[in-house]
């Protein structure tokens, strides 16, 4: 063997033209489906490690499939903890499939959550409610930080992990593959998330959208996830526009009927203050930042005890 002396830098140290992806994913078994793509269990046999395995959903459009990628893409730039982690992008080329590996999560969303507890006729602990949200806005001051508006926060995309321990839990914000690059002028008047939490200028295309319709879409997931129901249900099974026009004109009701037994009333009115702020119409009247509602969520007395 030649000693280190003997080596030549330029032809040891020279990348191969392309590596190819040697990794073989084993399927366990569907965990859920969603608009764009089918999720896996999976089982990564070279890090032994379970992870959740996305695969795009054959014939889809372009546009569909560019936003697929994209969501792999920015979920893999973020780097906190309460961001969901992208571990690997692929395709299949015998079937032109895109596939992406992420970190596999047990427990379940917000959004499932909220149903279950309303089939017994209750509403989630408010605690645990702040807190999971406390840990969102920290994701999305992180998110925005780095140029991106995730455009789509709802309870679905909320995912609340059961820790070891079984006493404490976690919170991962899920699904950038409708996320706007700040300043992309492509993606700028691009309709699109859920209309349930969309505020007046996504839905309707007026302005450009910043990191305040995320502020908008938090203060809506809040109050439905605190209340037990979506702050404008009477519009839910409507036209479509009367939707549209709770979101433009309607104010979020107080969350006293739901909390009064709870709380005591300051923290209540605290609270109402706290979604209206972030629910305003317009958004130069909501919090400048994510973080700024953040701050204000943790200032509310009583709220933490």
């Amino acid at each position: 063997m030649p000693f280190a002396a003997d080596l030549d830098p330029a032809r040891h140290l020279r990348p191969p033209r392309q590596l190819t992806h040697a990794k073989q994913y084993r399927i366990e078994r569907l965990l859920g489906e969603g608009g764009m793509g089918l999720v896996y269990r999976a089982f990564d046999p070279i890090l032994e490690r379970s992870v959740a395995l996305k695969m795009i959903k054959p014939d889809l459009p372009g546009a569909a499939r560019r936003r697929f990628v994209r969501e792999a893409r920015y979920g893999a730039r973020l780097c906190h903890p309460n961001v969901v982690r992208v571990y690997d992008l692929g395709r299949l080329t015998t079937q032109g499939l895109d596939w992406f590996a992420m970190e596999y999560l047990v427990g379940r969303d917000l959004g499932d959550l909220l149903k279950r507890a309303l089939r017994r006729d209750r509403t989630l602990p408010p605690r645990v409610v702040l807190t999971a949200f406390d840990r969102v806005l920290d994701a999305l001051t992180h998110a925005h930080g780095r140029g991106l508006v995730h455009r789509d926060v709802k309870p679905a995309n909320i995912f609340i992990t059961r820790e070891q321990d079984g006493r404490r839990f976690g919170v991962k914000l899920l699904d950038f593959g409708v996320a706007l690059r700040i300043g992309d002028a492509d993606d700028a008047h691009d309709l699109c998330g859920d209309p349930r939490y969309c505020p007046p200028e996504q839905i309707l295309g007026t302005q450009p959208i910043d990191a305040r319709a995320d502020v908008y879409a938090c203060g809506i997931a809040m109050f439905e996830a605190l209340a037990g129901r979506h702050p404008f249900e009477n519009a839910l099974g409507e036209a479509p526009l009367s939707l549209v026009q709770a979101h433009r004109e309607l104010e979020v009701p107080s969350l006293a009927p739901a909390l009064a037994s709870t709380w005591p009333e300051a923290v209540v009115r605290a609270l109402d203050a706290l979604i209206r702020r972030a629910t305003a119409k317009h958004a130069d009247d909501r919090f400048a930042s994510a973080d700024a509602m953040r701050m204000a969520l943790r200032e509310i007395p009583n709220a933490w005890a």
